[in-house]
């Protein structure tokens, strides 16, 4: 995805396949996780969820591990594309071939804009 694609996906707001964060956060584990038991979608790190102002965040190797750590280690284990665009990461989450997943014993859905 480019950047111009991304800036036009931000705007669009949070919504069913969309989630926007201003920077990883320990929630991060349920979104990946409620996206593969729906539909998939995108997490988008950088913006300020409530007014979509794109801040900017950085991906370091460790929070690289971090991502890909939650999604190994969800049951069924899963696989998500990470990805730096500019200055916004892109976390690809496609919908789970083997639902339900779970992550720390926990089943999560997405439902409109939030990850239960």
């Amino acid at each position: 995805m480019n950047y111009e694609e991304l800036v036009d996906v931000v705007k669009t707001g949070e919504g069913y396949t969309i989630e926007l964060k201003e920077s990883l956060s320990s929630t991060i584990e349920k979104d990946i996780c409620a996206f593969a038991n729906s539909s998939g979608g995108k997490i988008i790190i950088g913006v300020e969820d409530r007014t979509g102002d794109i801040k900017g965040y950085k991906l370091t190797n460790s929070d690289r591990s971090k991502i890909q750590d939650i999604a190994r280690n969800m049951n069924p284990a899963f696989n998500a594309r990470i990805e730096q665009v500019r200055d916004m990461v892109v976390i690809y989450v496609s919908e789970g071939k083997d639902k339900p997943y779970t992550v720390n014993g926990h089943f999560y859905l997405r439902y409109g804009a939030n990850s239960q």
